[in-house]
């Protein structure tokens, strides 16, 4: 038996994402596809921010459900994540002067 015949790991491709934000609310990351796998990063609220910041991982789009799983980033901190069967992002400062990034590396399956 080959390796083409059963024991290959399929083909992914790597796509890296950084955003800076401030004080926006809305979905940061719209992305529609099955060929979605994973998305690991983290969120980065600067320590001169005034509040925390609220992010969502979301299904189906922008209008989509968000997950039971949400990271609340207080001043000064930094929030890493791996997860999967995301398409959408959303980073809720609460109306608190807030600013940060949010770095991703998003696995493709092709």
């Amino acid at each position: 038996m080959s390796c083409n015949d059963k024991c290959c790991s399929p083909k992914y491709l790597t796509n890296v994402v950084s955003h800076s934000w401030r004080g926006q609310e809305g979905p940061l990351f719209p992305y529609l596809s099955e060929q979605l796998t994973a998305v690991t990063g983290y969120v980065l609220n600067n320590g001169s921010s005034n509040g925390s910041v609220l992010v969502q991982f979301l299904r189906g789009g922008i209008a989509g459900t968000p997950l039971p799983f949400q990271l609340t980033v207080e001043p000064g901190e930094y929030k890493s994540f791996t997860i999967v069967g995301i398409d959408a992002v959303r980073i809720d400062p609460d109306n608190n002067a807030a600013t940060g990034e949010l770095n991703m590396a998003i696995n493709f399956h092709i």
